[in-house]
């Protein structure tokens, strides 16, 4: 840890709030006197401990935000795995141990999508831009994502780099001689960086170049996170109705989707000329490389109605991808900037990299040279040029970025997180039961900072997993920054795959990262963001960055 900043982990820990999007509360759903809804007696049934208030409390919010790791570990000890709690306004169950957090997530009656919509009323907002797939249980987006991307993310990392490193540096710039830049609003700056990749994969070249486009990325991101925001709160029904009135009625987000649509008409159109020509001539039409064009060329498979209907649903997915990488985005500029020594590392592990690319590329152009099959490598995939620049290769070979990113998102985690409702009763292995209408949530200390991962765990050690083969984009019982089971985040290989691209970029364009106030960088470095803790950040060049 760079001696330069004093940020301990005592500290650290309790600047992290709840995560967004993964609180919920519990609510009754019983109605009275109605026999089908009397309580059910379970044989062997164990009732779920409650944990103790400390004098003078009347719940236990105080003791859990004074040190979150200390609360949670004293409730494992005293109760075991499964313990009641009051917070938040509300009784909540939770579960400790990766075995038991698994668990949970392979229970159909236990309903993560039906816990947030119960906090945020999310649902009206989704709803309220798409026309196709509106059952509260669809996984279209799920499917999106693994056939349109995650399936094809190797033939999108040029692009994705390409269109990363130039707004990186429009957004970032460079530093004259020895002086640092002040980088005065890095959050917006990085909105814009990943904003116009989103846009590059999901739309196309054409597209991301629209600043109106890539500001509606960003608003619509900002709506639906004011609406994930009550998360951290408790739950406002008040909120929640003004939510559903919002987007249920007015449908504030078609402004975001006609954007969208305003934009695509003109490209879709010359697409299909295009198209319609090249079958003209008798040629192969060359595909554009986009989500987009995917979703067009497979109108009926997926079931959408128009190309209104489709804007709207690359609208949901530009939300599930911007808000999590920019959250991410920021955390790995905060922590490059917190714990400075692990610049160097990253950018020497780089290097070795585009050495180890560069000899490898003139092998391939002497195997050329020798069977004459071509002698000026100029604007193609084996140009010189190109020897010692980002690419899928040094992405996938970097060990220590992996294993620095994985531990921002292990260390960083909400300390209770991943709420599911109960649709039906649900008794555990351990003989305790969730009642229908019941919130239970997991106790991420206890599996985040699992013996599994080594020692110090309430220490941020970035080469932590170096050497052990488990990736930034796995999830596991022991892992569950992205969740478990059925629905793991789909997104999570593209958001991992665009944050180590980022951080790569970062390391080997600057040689330093500095906060402008250190007292603000603490919030900074928490899941969620908290905007009212931003702060500038300095940067200086290296002057001889590689795109």
């Amino acid at each position: 840890m760079s001696s330069a900043v004093a940020v301990s982990a005592n500290t650290l820990k309790l600047a992290i709030p709840i995560g967004a999007g993964v609180i919920s509360l519990a609510y009754l759903c019983a109605k009275l006197f109605n026999n089908e809804n009397a309580r059910t007696e379970y044989e062997n049934e164990k009732m779920i401990p409650k944990v103790s208030l400390r004098e003078g409390d009347s719940t236990h919010d105080s003791e859990y935000n004074e040190d979150p790791d200390a609360f949670l570990l004293k409730c494992e000890q005293t109760y075991g795995p499964v313990f009641q709690i009051q917070y938040l306004n509300q009784t909540l169950s939770v579960v400790s141990g990766p075995t038991m957090a698994r668990e949970i997530h392979m229970y159909e009656d236990l309903s993560f999508r039906d816990s947030v919509e119960h906090m945020t009323g999310y649902r009206a907002f989704i709803q309220s831009v798409i026309k196709s797939h509106k059952d509260v249980n669809t996984t279209i987006h799920y499917q999106l994502i693994r056939e349109c991307v995650s399936t094809k993310l190797s033939s999108f990392t040029p692009e994705i780099i390409e269109r990363m490193a130039l707004t990186l540096e429009q957004q970032f710039g460079s530093s004259e001689g020895k002086e640092p830049k002040l980088v005065e609003r890095p959050l917006v700056a990085l909105q814009n960086v990943i904003a116009a990749t989103i846009a590059q994969i999901f739309m196309g070249s054409e597209i991301a170049e629209n600043a109106e486009v890539l500001q509606t990325f960003i608003n619509c991101t900002h709506d639906f996170g004011l609406i994930l925001s009550q998360t951290g709160k408790t739950r406002d029904t008040k909120k929640i109705l003004r939510t559903k009135a919002q987007y249920g009625y007015l449908n504030a987000m078609h402004k975001h989707r006609q954007v969208l649509v305003e934009a695509a008409e003109p490209i879709v159109e010359q697409r299909r000329q295009q198209e319609r020509l090249a079958s003209e001539q008798g040629v192969e039409y060359d595909r554009p490389h986009d989500v987009l064009q995917t979703m067009l060329d497979n109108v009926e498979e997926y079931g959408f109605v128009d190309l209104e209907d489709i804007c709207g649903h690359l609208i949901l997915l530009i939300l599930s991808s911007m808000h999590t990488t920019l959250e991410a985005g920021m955390n790995v500029l905060f922590y490059l900037a917190a714990f400075s020594d692990t610049i160097q590392p990253l950018y020497e592990e780089i290097e070795s990299l585009f050495d180890e690319q560069a000899k490898g590329r003139g092998e391939q152009r002497q195997r050329h040279r020798e069977k004459g099959t071509l002698s000026s490598f100029e604007n193609t995939d084996l140009d010189p040029l190109l020897d010692r620049k980002i690419s899928e290769f040094v992405i996938k070979k970097a060990v220590k970025l992996d294993s620095f990113l994985k531990e921002i998102l292990r260390y960083r985690i909400a300390r209770l997180g991943s709420s599911h409702l109960a649709r039906n009763d649900v008794m555990l292995s351990t003989g305790h039961v969730i009642r229908k209408g019941e919130n239970v949530i997991v106790n991420m200390r206890s599996v985040h900072q699992d013996k599994v991962h080594g020692v110090d765990l309430t220490e941020f050690r970035p080469w932590r997993f170096v050497g052990k083969n488990s990736g930034a984009a796995k999830a596991s019982k022991d892992f569950m920054t992205f969740g478990l089971g059925k629905f793991t985040c789909p997104g999570r290989f593209l958001a991992v795959h665009d944050l180590k691209i980022l951080a790569a970029l970062v390391v080997t364009k600057y040689s330093n990262l500095v906060p402008q106030d250190e007292k603000k960088q603490l919030g900074m470095l928490a899941s969620p963001l908290i905007y009212s803790s931003e702060t500038g950040l300095y940067v200086t060049s290296r002057h001889n960055s590689h795109g």
